[in-house]
């Protein structure tokens, strides 16, 4: 498919039947004139060296030029925006941490933004295999399902930031099951994971994980990033601390990510500075048995005004050596005029190219009219590659998002956009608040949409349907508020009733303790009535078996009191 970036440049090509009636009118003259001196036959004998044929040569070559030199500057365009094709390779999930322990600069400039730049290398480096995006830290989430849309891979990889994931900690873990239930079916036989993290696991098993991938036919491949000596994590502008204040110092957990590995049926590599370690695991990835996949991709365009360009001046050099023995003159000018054209036509694909070209987000929007989202969503998409800072293509594509009920990934487009467009247009900056309130609003994110209404209502004051949906979302978050309450009601009368039970088991272990040191006691003076003497061994033994009693107790209440505590202390926020 051949698709024109600036068509508007083709009609140029009018020029050129104008051209030809311009030169035949020239001539036309000139004979008349000639006529004036006598008889053209004799004219023509006593000027032998007036071109007779080379006149119209030149303008047919001055014509394919103009004609290839149109055709240059309307900038077509080879590729297509939607195709639907056949591919053979493995499915690739990768599973990157995203806990504030990636921040830690022992990798330039972090660990984090080190990982995403080898990972947007392996993208550009994949042909025919799919690929899918996890970001964990104490849960997980597929940032991006199994695709082989490279592009939109890239654009979601660079949203990614350790505020991505909303709870902190490291869960490695979960995170592999996450990644184990988000191949397709089609894939068995042909899955890798990808686990790119530090290594300091604080809430689950990955080890068991990595063994449940190898069941579901997956390998588990593990990336180290970090140093075993440890590096602090700045935040805000300081160190980051643990709850009893000490500066956390997170340090790479090289024997627990070899364990992941080798249950994993994988291997493990440690992240270098140069050599990040992807490369060794994608060619251990490439044994794997490759699968074919029908696709539907998005794929950009390759430009090939410059072949046309080419053509063009080729003609224009060539008109410019073709003779005129009656003067040195060319058909419009001087020599110097056709180096001065030659000029324009060098530096004019230049100027095309700098160009601000919007021509995606046009096609977007005339797609978007028509209903046709999933299309319209691509020409936003291909306006971000060519600029990734448009803040229109960003607005619109959330929008088309929005209206195939994609709310997840919309709301990557959305966000942060307000400032700007508050600068741009307050109508459209209150567009934008109201359309952000209505995908909270579908997310139940009751709070940031009543935020949201509220926002686009001090731009806009007399919107009623933004009134109306505040009302709305004001209810809606009173109910959730409300029945967060309840529920935590029930989990403090949970509480109390679980404490109520083990003080009466507490209370109950003690009366039977009493009862049976009473029954001892009794027992001892029975004894020592019908045995007026007891061996001191005998005595000894008998007081510690009453000690280990009292210590078994004491240890079921410590135990129950160190739950309890740690249920209520701080979870690792690194």
């Amino acid at each position: 498919m051949i698709y024109l970036a600036q068509p508007l440049y083709l009609l140029l090509i009018l020029l050129i039947p104008l051209m030809y009636l311009a030169y035949w009118l020239m001539r036309r003259v000139r004979r008349k004139r000639a006529a004036r001196f006598g008889d053209l036959e004799l004219v023509d004998r006593l000027t032998p060296l007036v071109p007779r044929r080379k006149g119209w040569l030149k303008l047919t070559m001055l014509s394919l030029a103009l004609l290839f030199f149109s055709i240059g500057m309307a900038r077509p365009q080879l590729g297509s925006i939607l195709k639907e094709k056949q591919v053979r390779g493995a499915e690739i999930m990768v599973v990157l941490d995203v806990s504030n322990s990636m921040l830690a600069e022992d990798y330039s400039p972090n660990r984090l933004e080190r990982a995403k730049l080898a990972v947007s290398r392996l993208v550009d480096e994949l042909q025919g295999d799919r690929i899918g995006l996890i970001i964990f830290a104490g849960e997980s989430f597929v940032q991006l399902p199994v695709t082989s849309d490279y592009v939109s891979a890239k654009i979601f990889l660079n949203s990614i930031t350790t505020e991505s994931v909303p709870v902190q900690g490291t869960a490695m873990g979960e995170a592999i099951r996450t990644a184990v239930r988000s191949f397709t079916m089609e894939s068995e036989g042909s899955r890798a994971i990808i686990l790119i993290t530090d290594g300091e696991n604080h809430e689950d098993d990955p080890v068991a994980a990595a063994k449940d991938a190898v069941d579901m036919g997956a390998r588990v491949f593990c990336i180290g990033v970090g140093s075993p000596e440890g590096k602090p994590v700045p935040m805000n502008g300081e160190l980051l601390k643990d709850k009893d204040g000490n500066i956390v110092v997170t340090r790479l957990d090289e024997k627990t990510l070899m364990e992941t590995a080798r249950a994993g049926n994988g291997a493990y590599v440690r992240a270098g500075n140069t050599e990040f370690g992807l490369n060794p695991i994608v060619d251990e990835i490439r044994s794997l048995d490759d699968k074919d996949f029908q696709s539907v991709v998005f794929e950009e365009y390759d430009e090939q005004y410059m072949y046309f360009l080419a053509i063009a001046l080729m003609f224009m050099l060539i008109e410019s050596f073709i003779p005129d023995t009656r003067s040195r003159r060319t058909l419009f000018g001087r020599s110097k005029g056709t180096v001065l054209a030659l000029a324009l036509l060098l530096a004019s694909p230049l100027a095309a190219q700098a160009q601000n070209d919007r021509s995606e987000v046009r096609a977007g929007n005339r797609e978007f009219s028509k209903g046709e989202f999933r299309e319209a969503e691509l020409d936003y998409k291909r306006a971000l590659v060519k600029d990734s800072s448009s803040v229109i293509a960003k607005y619109n594509l959330g929008n088309a998002l929005y209206r195939m009920e994609g709310y997840n990934e919309a709301e990557l487009y959305f966000k942060g956009l307000g400032d700007t467009l508050k600068r741009l247009s307050p109508a459209m900056a209150s567009d934008y608040f109201h359309n952000s309130g209505n995908l909270a609003l579908k997310q139940k994110k009751y709070q940031e949409a009543v935020d949201a209404y509220k926002e686009s209502l001090r731009l806009m004051p007399d919107n009623f349907e933004t009134k109306a949906n505040l009302a709305y979302a004001q209810k809606m978050l009173e109910d959730q508020q409300r029945q967060q309450n309840q529920q935590q009601q029930q989990n403090q009368n949970q509480d109390q009733q679980q404490n109520q039970d083990q003080q009466q088991n507490q209370n109950q272990q003690s009366q039977d303790q009493n009862s049976q040191d009473q029954n001892q006691q009794n027992q001892n003076q029975q004894q020592q009535q019908e045995q007026p003497q007891i061996s001191p061994q005998a005595a000894q033994q008998m007081l510690q078996a009453i000690e280990d009693k009292e210590r078994q107790t004491q240890d079921k209440v410590k135990k129950a009191k160190a739950l309890k505590q740690k249920s209520k202390e701080k979870e690792k926020n690194w």
